[in-house]
């Protein structure tokens, strides 16, 4: 095998240099390089530019010449012997990915946002792990694309594959966090989604920067500061008399089967009499589709015979929100406590974006009732059983897949943990006919 490089004559006094990949009567293709040059420079025999004062570009055009031999060979070497098509197509894609050119009729094989939208369009039409992509998934993508596309029209600049560097990581997280005021878990959701995207890019064959791979491109974030519900508190909110306030009845009923089953609220929103058979609740998750069985308690026993045998009626999950910090603050949790929220910060700055207003997670000092949101009924679920019930129990039902990724619901302080740790020796103690009351002396 053979690669080639020569000029036609031409009326015009500059004439393209070709490439040609040549191997006896099995392959011959041709095409152009874009690479011009004077006829009277070019050095047939030897395959380049001759060494002319007056061929200013000589050094350029031949050093590029050298290094695109290389690559067709190497491309050739690969793709050949794995067994893909060689034509005259596969030749010209090689010499414009070389020379990085931008084929305008399909920005997404050079642009990496062009790319992930193109990626975002096809995804309901794949499958992860198995699996229909979620539309939380696809929130998660198109929240990252919004935010490269906010990065780009700041630097005013379009990113290539290539431009995927360790630079830019260090110059998009100090984007996020300075200019755009996000969280720094966040901000780690971007970064995982942009590696995954990355890894998709790379498999494609596409030249993406390999930088990615670097350990120091990494997924950053920090202990969320979320807060749960204590059982005592659970039943306060599940005695309170809300008759008065029908909305909020409504709420807290739904609120009570939130916390007592772990489900997310996408799926105990969804909920009718179809998924309960005797004393279980069974459904499909609408994110995992794996399915749960949750028994009824008391509790979600007493809330279907108040509403008549039937399940309380579904409401949005930004109206459930709302609504549980109004049951929050009527039930008294008015203590201050450490946590995050949405705020809506700088009016200035939502407007020159267009918007009314521009929400933030704002970290801070606020009464626990403000802190209140539908990620608590499955935090205060797994973190009120753990040390209970076996780990894999409470995860086949809250459907984690992974004990790391549980782990980050469970809320439970150094001091509740070591009084769990407590009443297993008391247990232990009882069990074999022995008193356990160590005083510290």
């Amino acid at each position: 095998m053979k690669v080639l490089f020569f000029i036609k004559k031409r009326k015009n006094p500059y004439s393209k240099i070709y490439v040609r990949l040549w191997e006896s009567k099995k392959y011959d293709f041709t095409t152009s390089t874009g690479l011009q040059i004077k006829f009277d420079y070019w050095d047939n025999r030897n395959e380049k530019v001759k060494n002319k004062v007056e061929a200013l570009d000589k050094d350029f055009i031949n050093s590029k010449l050298l290094e695109l031999k290389k690559n067709v060979i190497e491309n050739f070497n690969l793709d050949y012997n794995s067994e893909k098509s060689i034509s005259n197509d596969w030749l010209k894609t090689k010499v414009d990915k070389f020379f990085n050119r931008v084929d305008e009729s399909k920005p997404e094989l050079t642009y990496f946002i062009d790319w992930i939208k193109v990626f975002i369009e096809t995804a309901p039409k794949r499958l992860y792990k198995g699996k229909p992509i979620s539309q939380s998934t696809l929130k998660k993508y198109t929240t990252t694309l919004n935010t490269l596309t906010q990065y780009e029209t700041d630097r005013g600049k379009r990113l290539r594959f290539e431009d995927i560097t360790m630079t830019f990581y260090f110059d998009f997280v100090d984007f996020c966090r300075n200019t755009l005021k996000h969280s720094t878990n966040t901000i780690g959701t971007y970064i995982k989604k942009i590696k995954f995207f990355c890894g998709q890019i790379d498999l494609e064959g596409l030249p993406i920067s390999n930088h990615y791979k670097n350990s120091e491109f990494m997924s950053i974030g920090e202990s969320a500061e979320d807060i749960y519900l204590t059982t005592a508190e659970i039943q306060k909110i599940f005695n309170y008399d809300f008759s008065g306030t029908p909305y909020l009845d409504n709420a807290r009923d739904l609120f009570v089967i939130g916390l007592n089953t772990g489900l997310r609220v996408s799926d105990f929103m969804r909920l009718d009499l179809s998924h309960i058979k005797a004393d279980t609740i069974r459904i499909k998750a609408q994110k995992t589709g794996k399915i749960a069985e949750i028994p009824i308690n008391e509790q979600i026993e007493r809330t279907l015979i108040k509403n008549g045998g039937k399940l309380p009626r579904s409401i949005s999950e930004q109206k459930f929100n709302e609504y549980l910090k109004e049951i929050g603050e009527k039930v008294g949790f008015t203590e201050m406590v450490h946590g995050a929220k949405m705020d809506c910060i700088n009016e200035d700055e939502a407007k020159a974006k267009g918007v009314k207003k521009l929400f933030r997670k704002v970290s801070g000092t606020f009464p626990k009732y403000e802190l209140m949101t539908s990620h608590i009924c499955r935090r205060s679920f797994a973190t009120n059983l753990y040390g209970q019930i076996p780990t894999p129990v409470i995860m086949a039902i809250t459907g984690h897949a992974t004990e790391t990724q549980f782990l980050t619901y469970i809320k439970k302080t150094a001091a509740e943990n070591a009084d769990v740790l407590r009443n297993f020796y008391k247990r232990k103690a009882a069990e074999n006919g022995l008193e356990f009351n160590l005083k510290v002396i």
